[in-house]
């Protein structure tokens, strides 16, 4: 008789024995695989063939589920050594904590609630505001700065994955509704709009971090 789908199956090559690292593997997998959504202690516990009461032993709820993982993911951001100059060394760095969140899209949804975060990566946020004091800024406003460029790396990553979305739901040659909109303004009504009309396709599909960064940094930067 075939089993059931709700009954547990234990896929080839998993540990015997439950641990907080197999779980967080698994919840790893999951988040990688299918996004946040699907992450539940209940899926968790299926994918390791155990029930849910067995993963509260190594983990109280969904929330430290997630936390695990962010920390995993975090302690595997390189900590190379820093260049000397400052603004080398908050390049450098943001690029690195930019490149971690998107090699993992979900994290981006999940940081961006900011109720979460991963001990780990705090190497990196001393060494930010170490480098944005090293600049010329006192430390609130270093705290202030690192904040703003936090918000806009997360928030980069954010639309870019939307867009990314959005795009994928729309077939070949049509546009999403949003640039139809902007290309069918008025050019006497708003004729700035009008003369932008083919610009927001191109900046949609750039990669414009780097240098959205930099006129960031130089803007706090300069304030001093």
């Amino acid at each position: 008789m075939p089993k059931s789908s709700e009954q547990p199956q234990r896929r080839p090559g998993r540990p015997a024995t439950l641990s907080r690292t197999a779980v967080t593997d698994a919840a790893e997998r999951l988040l990688d695989e299918e996004g946040l959504s699907a992450l539940t202690v209940r899926r968790v516990a299926r994918e390791l063939g155990t029930s849910p009461m067995s993963l509260y032993r190594h983990v109280a709820d969904k929330e430290e589920l997630l936390a695990l993982v962010l920390d995993r993911l975090a302690a595997r951001l390189p900590r190379p050594p820093l260049p000397t100059h400052p603004r080398e060394r908050l390049t450098l760095l943001w690029g690195l904590i930019h490149d971690g969140l998107a090699a993992h899209a979900w994290t981006v949804e999940v940081l961006s609630r900011g109720v979460l975060i991963g001990p780990s990566v705090l190497w990196h946020v001393e060494a930010i505001l170490q480098a944005l004091c090293d600049a010329g800024l006192p430390p609130e406003r270093a705290a202030d700065c690192y904040l703003a460029t936090w918000h806009y790396t997360v928030g980069r990553l954010g639309v870019r994955g939307a867009t990314a979305r959005s795009a994928a739901r729309h077939s070949a040659g049509t546009q999403p509704y949003a640039l139809r909109v902007l290309s069918e303004v008025d050019p006497e009504r708003m004729p700035v709009l009008a003369s932008l009309s083919g610009h927001w396709e191109r900046a949609r599909q750039r990669d414009d971090y780097p240098e959205g960064l930099e006129r960031l940094l130089d803007g706090w930067l300069a304030g001093g």
